[in-house]
């Protein structure tokens, strides 16, 4: 064999099998465009997926709910997972049913860390995180903003509880109390200090049931404002714009000597 032919020759292993540059090349093409069709495959499939769920298609497409049965929905459902997934259950339940996808492939599940004001570190109570997310997903942002500002300052100077359960787990009366703030840890502890009612008690768990029922009904109530047309945002709070930081607007609920003491 003569030097241009052994030029032309590159042994691959130890057994001595040679592939000349032009074999190589061609199975070097054939394998980068199997991976390319691979990779192109995925990326449709992906987007397939994405089509199906409606990923793309926000805000996700919204029928008007019936309040009260959002309400009686998420009160029950609390009992069983708590506020921001019973609130999430109450919207979704309904919605399901009258539009199907995408809400029918949305994992409501994921959204049960927020119970406890985010896995009990008593941070923004579930129940309006989940009323928030529900907005964001069905409504536009120059009307869902000022939607979650409205729901976060009706919970915030509100009387709790307002919804009254139809089929109640607690047969009783309980007082209601403002929390001057979204926290669950001033939500829930202004309203034990009122009460004098352990965090364990019924009457403790019948209150925070009754809230989220709240809050679905009143996420219900906006989202339907907006469908009809009729919405007309009400909060003008604007924390950093007003102090120069996110705020609340009663800093000294929490930096203050207000800050409510469980009953034991």
């Amino acid at each position: 064999m003569d030097q241009t032919k052994q030029e032309t020759r590159i042994s691959t292993n130890s057994k001595g099998v040679d592939l000349s540059r032009r074999e190589m090349l061609i199975g070097a093409g054939a394998l980068m465009a199997g991976a390319a069709i691979s990779q192109l495959g995925l990326v449709n499939s992906a987007m397939a997926a994405k089509v199906s769920s409606g990923a793309e298609g926000w805000p996700w497409p919204y029928e008007k709910v019936d309040p009260a049965q959002a309400g009686e929905t998420a009160y029950h459902h609390w009992y069983k997972v708590f506020c921001s997934q019973a609130v999430t259950t109450g919207l979704f339940e309904q919605l399901r049913e009258s539009v199907g996808e995408p809400w029918t492939n949305f994992p409501i599940e994921s959204i049960s860390f927020g119970a406890g004001g985010m896995m009990g570190w008593g941070l923004t109570c579930g129940a309006p995180v989940a009323g928030a997310l529900v907005i964001g997903l069905a409504v536009p942002k120059e009307y869902s903003n000022a939607m979650i500002h409205d729901l976060l300052q009706w919970y915030t100077v509100t009387p709790m509880p307002v919804y009254v359960a139809q089929k109640p787990n607690y047969q009783g009366e309980i007082p209601k109390t403002v929390a001057e703030s979204p926290l669950c840890h001033l939500s829930v502890g202004k309203w034990m200090k009122e009460a004098d009612r352990g965090f364990g008690s019924d009457e403790r768990r019948h209150r925070c049931a009754s809230v989220t029922a709240s809050v679905a009904y009143r996420t219900a109530e906006l989202l339907n404002e907006w469908k009809d047309g009729t919405y007309k945002p009400g909060s003008a709070w604007n924390g950093p714009g007003t102090v120069g930081l996110p705020a609340q607007q009663n800093c000294m609920s929490c930096h203050g000597s207000d800050i409510p003491t469980a009953p034991r």
